[in-house]
C-alpha cells in the first residue's frame, strides 16, 4: 500500500502543469486536423489529377487510332488534321507510350523521347505490355471499339496511366500510356507544402496558445499563490490576518474561473471571520484566566497565612492539627495551580522571551541535585558532555522545563526507578533528554499527553499533587523558544526529548 502511495506521489510530482497539458492537447488536436486535411486534400488532388490524366489519355488514344501507332519521323510529313482535330486538353507528348497488339502479341511499340522522336521500348517492357493487354482484354468480349482501362502500370521508363482499345478498322488493339511522373511530382509538392504549412501552423498555434492559456489561467495561479500563503500561516495561535483582499479576479463571474475566484474569496472571508471570532474568544478566556489567577493569589496567600497563624497561636487537638495540615496542603496545591495557569496565560499571549545565553549543563546539574535531595526514593543520574551547552532563552523558564520533566518522572514512577537527564549538541541543535525505566505510558494517552489537565490516571495523579499542567507548560515554554518536545514510551522505558536551537558562536 505504501509503495502504491509513493508511486502515485511520484506521478503527481512529474505531472505537467495545467497550461502545458492544455497547450499539448490543443497541439495534438491541431495535428490530427492538419493530418486529416492533408490526407483529404491529397486524395482530392489525386482524384483530380487522375481524372485530368485520363482525359488526356483518352484524347491521345483517339489521336493514336487516327494516326497509327507510329507516324512519319519528319514532322513536316505528319498529317495535319487542322485546329479542329487537336485535343482540347493537355497531351504530354514526351514519354508517351503506344503499342499495337495482334492476338495478344506486341507487333509495334515505342515511346516518344524528349526531342519528339519515337524510340522502341526495351524488350523487358514488351512482356509487361502483353500481360497488361491480356488482363485488359479479358473483358473485351471481342467487341470492336471497346475501351479497356485506364489503369496504372509500371514500365522500365517509369509509371504510366494505360488504356487499351480495340482498333475498329484493323485487327488487334491499341494500348496507349501517359507518364504519371508529373502527377507524382505535383502530389509530392502538395505533400511538402502541406507538411510545411502544418508545421508552421502547429508551431504558431503552440506559441499563441501558450500565451493565451497563460493569460487565461493567470487568475488560477494567483489563487494558488494565495492558497499557498494561507497554508504557510500558523493558524494554531495568535492573531491571523488572511489575504482576503488579494483574491481579486478580472474574470466575468459567469465564467468558471470567475466563479472559482468569487467562491474562494467568500471562503477566505468566512475563514477569516471564524478565526477572528476564535481569537477574540481565546483572548477573553486567557484574560479571564490571567485575571482570575491573579486575583486568587491574594486570598490563597491569606488562607495559608491564617492557617500558619492558627497553628502557632491556637491550641488544637490532634484532629484539628490534621485538618489544619490538610487546609495548608490544599492551599499550597491551589496556589501552585494558580501559578501554573497564570504562567500558561502569559505564554499564550505570545510575549517575547527574554533571550540570554543559558548554560543547560549548569541547569541540569542544579535541578538533578535538587531532585536527589527532595526525592531520595529514585536513582537520579546524569549523562552530560564535558563542555558547556549554550542556548538562547529565559533561564527561569528553561529551569521550569527541567523541573517539570523531572517532577513528572518522579510522580508517575515507583520508588527505585532510575531517572537519567542527558544533554547532547548536534547540527546547531541541543537535545535535552529525561529518561526513566518506569512502567511506561499508555499508548492511548500519548496522543494528548501535552494537553492541559491531561492525566493518565486521575486517581494516582490526585495523590501526587500534580495539577495536570506540568507537561503543557513544558510544551508552551519550548515552543516559545522555537523548539520541540516529543515523547517515546514503551513498557520499561520512557524518554522526553526537548530540542532547542543552539546559541550562535
Amino acid at each position: 500500500m505504501d509503495t502504491a502511495g509513493r508511486g502515485v506521489r511520484r506521478l503527481r510530482a512529474r505531472a505537467l502543469p495545467l497550461r502545458s497539458r492544455l497547450v499539448l492537447l490543443l497541439l495534438a488536436l491541431l495535428t490530427v486536423v492538419c493530418l486529416a486535411v492533408g490526407l483529404l486534400g491529397q486524395a482530392a488532388l489525386d482524384v483530380f489529377l487522375t481524372r485530368q490524366l485520363d482525359e488526356d489519355l483518352d484524347q491521345q488514344v483517339r489521336r493514336t487510332l487516327r494516326a497509327g501507332v507510329q507516324g512519319p519521323d519528319d514532322p513536316a510529313e505528319r498529317p495535319d488534321d487542322g485546329p479542329q482535330d487537336r485535343p482540347e486538353g493537355r497531351v504530354a507528348w514526351a514519354g508517351n507510350v503506344s503499342a499495337r497488339l495482334v492476338d495478344g502479341h506486341v507487333v509495334e511499340a515505342d515511346v516518344i523521347a524528349g526531342n519528339g522522336a519515337h524510340e522502341a521500348l526495351p524488350e523487358e517492357d514488351l512482356g509487361r505490355i502483353e500481360a497488361l493487354a491480356r488482363r485488359l482484354g479479358d473483358d473485351a468480349g471481342g467487341t470492336r471499339g471497346t475501351e479497356l482501362g485506364p489503369v496504372d502500370a509500371q514500365l522500365s521508363t517509369g509509371g504510366y496511366r494505360v488504356q487499351a482499345v480495340d482498333d475498329p478498322w484493323e485487327l488487334g488493339s491499341v494500348l496507349v500510356g501517359l507518364p504519371t511522373e508529373e502527377k507524382q511530382d505535383t502530389l509530392n509538392s502538395f505533400r511538402l507544402a502541406s507538411a510545411g504549412i502544418s508545421v508552421l501552423a502547429i508551431g504558431g498555434t503552440g506559441l499563441m496558445g501558450l500565451v493565451l492559456v497563460r493569460r487565461t489561467l493567470q487568475p488560477l495561479e494567483e489563487l494558488a499563490d494565495v492558497a499557498t500563503r494561507v497554508s504557510e500561516l500558523d493558524l494554531d495561535r495568535g492573531e491571523i490576518v488572511l489575504p482576503v483582499d488579494a483574491v481579486r479576479t478580472s474574470e466575468d463571474p459567469g465564467t468558471e474561473i470567475g466563479r472559482l475566484g468569487h467562491a474562494f474569496g467568500l471562503m477566505l472571508g468566512n475563514v477569516a471571520h471564524a478565526l477572528t471570532a476564535r481569537q477574540r474568544s481565546e483572548t477573553r478566556v486567557r484574560r479571564f484566566v490571567a485575571d482570575a489567577s491573579h486575583e486568587l493569589r491574594t486570598p490563597l496567600a491569606s488562607v495559608r497565612g491564617y492557617a500558619e497563624l492558627i497553628r502557632l497561636t491556637e491550641p488544637m487537638s490532634p484532629q484539628g492539627r490534621t485538618s489544619l495540615s490538610r487546609v495548608e496542603s490544599e492551599a499550597a496545591r491551589m496556589t501552585a495551580l494558580v501559578e501554573d495557569l497564570l504562567l500558561l496565560a502569559r505564554l499564550d499571549e505570545g510575549r517575547p522571551v527574554v533571550a540570554v545565553d543559558v548554560d543547560l549543563l549548569e541547569l541540569v546539574v542544579e535541578t538533578v541535585s535538587d531532585a536527589r535531595v527532595t526525592a531520595r526514593g529514585h536513582d537520579w543520574r546524569m549523562r552530560l558532555p564535558d563542555e558547556p551547552v549554550l542556548v538562547r532563552g529565559d533561564p527561569a523558564q528553561l529551569r521550569q522545563v527541567l523541573i517539570n520533566l523531572l517532577a513528572n518522572a518522579h510522580q508517575h514512577t515507583p520508588e527505585g526507578t532510575t531517572v537519567t537527564a542527558g544533554l547532547a549538541a548536534e547540527d546547531g541543535w541541543v537535545a535535552l533528554e529525561v529518561a526513566d525505566d518506569g512502567p511506561g505510558i499508555d499508548p492511548q494517552f500519548l496522543d494528548h499527553i501535552f494537553s492541559r489537565f491531561a492525566r493518565e490516571d486521575d486517581a494516582r495523579a490526585g495523590t501526587t499533587g500534580g495539577s495536570g499542567l506540568g507537561l503543557s507548560i513544558v510544551e508552551a515554554i519550548v515552543a516559545a523558544h522555537h523548539g520541540t518536545v516529543t515523547v517515546d514510551s514503551t513498557p520499561g522505558s520512557t524518554c522526553f526529548t526537548v530540542r532547542l536551537p543552539a546559541a550562535a558562536g
